[in-house]
């Protein structure tokens, strides 16, 4: 068991996926203060009822640990924070007497269990392909994309970068049994692919001047 403190937001957080972060209530520039002091992570969690800003929120009782990248200060005193995923943890007790909710949470184990091969190539061909397809949009050219080598690293970096609801992608962070997620993953990179490849296509005909290249 530890304490974590808690950011809810209306994103759902990965491991290994990159969270960049306005932070003007004084609640949250007190638990950044915190945590950088104390060299510690917070706990980024989907929003389950309430609102980012405003009342405490209810978060979902699975989430995402953020480490602290970096922190700026703006001249209007609010913070440009980035930070990065780390590991999933589990709510067992939320808490209420501080400014930020902070809870009592545990570090879930993963099932581990052999994803098949076949699945695993499905799951980086596909991460891979939708990783080009954003690029091409921007006008970059990328051959090869890194992928994770661990399968439910996978499927956690195809959860980053997917266009899915916030409730699909809460579904599958919170997959433990690795297999289910990667299995999930390609269904979702299956979706998100032909939406890459329209944009990717609209993107490159505007380059090459729109409609006026057709007179």
């Amino acid at each position: 068991m530890a304490e974590l403190r808690l950011f809810p937001l209306q994103t759902v957080l990965f491991p290994g996926m990159a969270l960049p972060l306005n932070i003007f209530e004084d609640r949250y520039r007190q638990l950044v203060s915190e945590c950088v002091e104390a060299s510690e992570p917070f706990g980024v969690a989907l929003i389950r009822e309430g609102e980012e800003v405003g009342e405490p929120a209810t978060p979902h009782e699975l989430g995402t640990t953020a480490r602290i990248e970096s922190v700026k200060h703006d001249e209007e005193g609010h913070i440009q924070l980035l930070a990065t995923g780390e590991k999933r943890f589990r709510v067992t007790r939320l808490h209420h007497d501080r400014p930020y909710l902070w809870a009592d949470v545990e570090y879930p184990d993963e099932d581990g269990s052999d994803v098949l091969g076949p699945l695993l190539e499905q799951a980086r061909e596909r991460y891979a392909v939708l990783m080009r397809l954003r690029l091409a949009s921007g006008g970059e050219y990328v051959r090869d994309i890194p992928t994770p080598d661990e399968p439910g690293a996978v499927a956690d970096a195809a959860g980053a970068a997917v266009t899915a609801t916030p409730s699909e992608l809460q579904e599958l962070l919170a997959m433990l049994d690795v297999s289910q997620r990667v299995k999930r993953a390609v269904e979702l990179l299956d979706q998100a692919v032909p939406l890459a490849r329209r944009r990717a296509r609209t993107a490159r005909y505007q380059r090459h001047g729109g409609l006026a290249s057709l007179n």
